[in-house]
Order: C-alpha cells, then sequence, then structure tokens
C-alpha cells in the first residue's frame, strides 16, 4: 500500500475524532449580556443566553449556566441584546425583467439577494414582503434552507389595484387563488371601485385569506375598519377621516391627503384612533417614507447620505429624478409639508394611546428608503411623534408577533423562542438611536458579527459603486 493510500485512511479514520473539537454553529452562548427582553421595560443584567439548533435553550445568570465545549461563545459584556426587529412593510426586489427597459440591469446583480442581508445586516430578522411574485416563495425557501443569509419573510401575492382588478367577477377570484398559491396575504394598491372591494371582501372571508395595503378612494378608512384590514398601510385615507365638517370646495386628495391638510380638524384625531382601536385593524405608518420625500432636500445631498453606497445607481437617480419632480408640483409648500408631518405624528401618537395596533415599517427599498437603515429612521420618527423608546420597540418586536400570532416564538427573548436576537452596544431604553450600534446578530441561529457584517456591507457598496 502506497503512502498516499495510508495518508487518505488516516485522515478517514481521524474525522469523526476532528469534528468531535471542533465548535458548532447550531450551538452559541452570549455570556456576560445585559438582554432587553421587550415582555416589559427592563433590563436583565448579567445573563448568559444559551442557543441550540436556533432555538434559545436557556438564560440565566452567568455564573449559573453551563456552556457546552462546543459552543461557539460571545463575549456580551457591557453589550445589550434584544429580538431581531420586523420591517412589516417591505418591497423585497422583483424580477430584473419588471425594470424599465433604459435601465441597465447589470447594475442591479443580486439586488435581491443583497437587499435581503441589508436586512438582516441592521438587525431586522423578520420582514413582510407588500409586492409578491412567484420569485419571492422561491427566495423564501432558499432562505430556509440556509443558501442564503435573510429574514424570516411573509409575502403577499402580486398586488391588486383598479387597474389590474375592474370587475366583481375578477375579484371573487383572487383570496382562493392566492392561498392556493403559498402567499400569506393579499396587497391592496388604490383605485379599487366599491362594488369590487365587496366582492373581494366577501370571497376573502369564504377563503379565510385577507389583506392588506392601500384604503381606495371608494371604500374609505371607516368600511375599511369594519370590514377588517390585516393592515391600513401609510396611514392611507386618514387624512380624508378628520377633515372640518364644515370644509367645502375640496381638492382631490394627492399624496396620502397631502391636498387636504388645510381643512383637518385636529380635535378628531382621538376619534379617528379610538374607530381604529375598536376594529382591531392594525396600522403600519411608513413615516419616514413621507418625511424623507418631503424633506425638502436637495437630491443630490441625499444621495450621499451613508447608506445610499448600497443602492444601485440607476435607482438612486431614479429616486432623484423624482424627487425634483415632486418639489416643483404647484402645491408643494414647506409651511404645508410642515403640517402635513405634524398631523400624521399626531395621529400615530393618537393610535398608540388609544391601544391600536401599530407595526414598524419604512416601504424599503423605496424612495430614498435603504432597507434596514430607514426603519432606524422610522423608529426615532415614533420617538418624536410622543412614544418612548419601549413603545417604539415593541412596533418592531412584541406587536408583530401578535399580529402574526406567533407570540409562542417571537417577539420576546424567552426561552423555548427563536434565536432571531440582536446585539447592541448601547441600551436601546435609553435612546433609540442606540439600535444603530450593531455588534452582531442572530437569525435563525446563526451568528453574523459585527466584522462579517461590515465585510459584506463593504461589498455591496463596492458592487454598486460608481
Amino acid at each position: 500500500m502506497n503512502r498516499l493510500c495510508i495518508l487518505y485512511i488516516f485522515i478517514f479514520l481521524l474525522i469523526p475524532y476532528l469534528s468531535c473539537t471542533l465548535p458548532d454553529d447550531s450551538t452559541i452562548a452570549i455570556v456576560n449580556v445585559n438582554v432587553v427582553p421587550m415582555d416589559s421595560e427592563r433590563i436583565l443584567t448579567d445573563k448568559t443566553v444559551l442557543i441550540e439548533n436556533g432555538i434559545i435553550r436557556a438564560i440565566g445568570k452567568s455564573d449559573q449556566i453551563t456552556i457546552p465545549t462546543k459552543a461557539i461563545s460571545i463575549n456580551g459584556a457591557g453589550k445589550y441584546l434584544m429580538p431581531g426587529l420586523a420591517e412589516m412593510h417591505a418591497h423585497i426586489p422583483t424580477p430584473l425583467e419588471t425594470l424599465p427597459d433604459e435601465w441597465d440591469k447589470e447594475a442591479f446583480h443580486k439586488w435581491d439577494e443583497n437587499v435581503l442581508f441589508l436586512y438582516v445586516a441592521t438587525g431586522f430578522t423578520t420582514v413582510r414582503n407588500m409586492y409578491g411574485d412567484p420569485m419571492h416563495l422561491e427566495l423564501r425557501k432558499r432562505v430556509e434552507r440556509g443558501e442564503l443569509i435573510g429574514p424570516r419573510i411573509w409575502t403577499s401575492g402580486p398586488p391588486i389595484s383598479g387597474n389590474t382588478v375592474q370587475t366583481v367577477e375578477q375579484a371573487r377570484e383572487i383570496p382562493a387563488e392566492q392561498k392556493a398559491a403559498g402567499y400569506d396575504l393579499i396587497k391592496i394598491l388604490p383605485g379599487l371601485k366599491r362594488e369590487v372591494y365587496e366582492a373581494l371582501y366577501e370571497a376573502a372571508k369564504e377563503a379565510d385569506f385577507w389583506y392588506a395595503g392601500h384604503v381606495s378612494a371608494e371604500v374609505g378608512v371607516p368600511r375599511a375598519l369594519e370590514t377588517g384590514y390585516l393592515t391600513i398601510d401609510h396611514l392611507d385615507g386618514y387624512i380624508e377621516i378628520i377633515i372640518a365638517d364644515d370644509a367645502d370646495d375640496l381638492p382631490a386628495s394627492m399624496f396620502f391627503g397631502l391636498t387636504l391638510i388645510d381643512y383637518v380638524d385636529e380635535t378628531k384625531i382621538k376619534e379617528a384612533a379610538q374607530l381604529t382601536k375598536e376594529s382591531g385593524v392594525w396600522n403600519v405608518p411608513t413615516q419616514v417614507l413621507i418625511e424623507f420625500m418631503l424633506s425638502g432636500k436637495d437630491p443630490e445631498e441625499m444621495a450621499r447620505w451613508h447608506e445610499m453606497k448600497y443602492v444601485p445607481r440607476p435607482l438612486l437617480e431614479h429616486w432623484k429624478h423624482v424627487t425634483r419632480n415632486f418639489q416643483s408640483w404647484p402645491d408643494y409648500s414647506q409651511e404645508r409639508v410642515d403640517r402635513f408631518i405634524d398631523i400624521r405624528r399626531q395621529l400615530i401618537k393618537a393610535l398608540n394611546d388609544e391601544g391600536a395596533g401599530i407595526l414598524l415599517g419604512a416601504d424599503t427599498p423605496q424612495w430614498w428608503v435603504v432597507p434596514g437603515f430607514a426603519l432606524y429612521h422610522e423608529l426615532r420618527s415614533y420617538v418624536e411623534s410622543g412614544l418612548t423608546p419601549y413603545e417604539a420597540l415593541k412596533t418592531g418586536t412584541t406587536n408583530v408577533a401578535r399580529f402574526l400570532e406567533i407570540t409562542d416564538k417571537a417577539g420576546t427573548i424567552e426561552q423555548g423562542k427563536w434565536a432571531d436576537m440582536v446585539l447592541l452596544s448601547g441600551n436601546p431604553l435609553d435612546d433609540i438611536a442606540n439600535v444603530e450600534k450593531v455588534e452582531g446578530v442572530i437569525v435563525r441561529g446563526t451568528w453574523l458579527s459585527k466584522e462579517e457584517i461590515e465585510a459584506r456591507l463593504g461589498e455591496i457598496a463596492e458592487m454598486y459603486g460608481e
């Protein structure tokens, strides 16, 4: 027998012993960490969190938890561990064929995969996709199989609107069709006729498969609340229901009611929030989308924001173009914009105060809202609206678990729940900006260190850089 054969046999026999001493990615211990469990507004100090096969197996004082020798041990001293956050109004990229013909499609290399990574890199371990396509079902499977790093994905089917669904007969078919295809909900865009909406509602009840999104003008928020939207997104239609009773000669409502802002009666905001609470319908404000689009800033300046380096150049140029056009709109004025933003913030505060459900969402990646990064701004806007940091964080953690009916699996850091968590260098209950100080992320029990995250972000920036 030659030496090479003997070497192969030796290595083969040794493999079982070698594998016993190698780290096992399925077992992770975060040691001496401050836990932000999100079951109440509190911090659990000096804890060790033990994770096995993607599940939290134990939480206890660091001197009372036995760490398996095979575990990856992470020093959490001085850091804060909280549940992973959720983006509840995302637009995971659709096939490149849907892009305008004049756009350089090569510039969008791996855009869908990179978007998924951007969410995870910033601590967002759950995403609800609100512009579904068959490719998203396959993308979800690839993430679940571990082929891609990405968040847990809930997805709508292909959206419906007044242009795509114009008859009662069409509306009746949609819930059963999208449910059978494997989607999680129906996304509604504007423009549905009232009779078409009512047919959709009846079919949704029969199929037990519901819808969310925009509120068509012929439907209105009161009827949307009566019929049980899963979520109303963008606070769409709310300005219309807080118009002063004596207002007349109203202009057409555009951009979520911006053109109606001069006719608003602020005393009606509380009533609107109470009505929402009674209905059980949730809201996804996507406030940052509105505030960025209406910021009045020079688009060239906005394009230099830190997170814009992770955006394909053609898309960034498109955002600049859209923003310039918007700022030249005759009804655009800073005074009107400031009041519009203030009224929306009052609505957010009132919804929270009345106990109506709010879910975190920023409509990423739409105009200027980059996956993950924009949600930091969204959280800040909630705090600036009057919510505490804890209340703001609930919109992306415990509220999401309640809404998705997975409180036994997610939303808080507790034994037996999914190991989807983010490690921070600052206490997010003290300052909401501390959610940006990511030291590492655990998604589906896989640990991504700050160094790994920054390296991959650097690759994305280089991929899309000029």
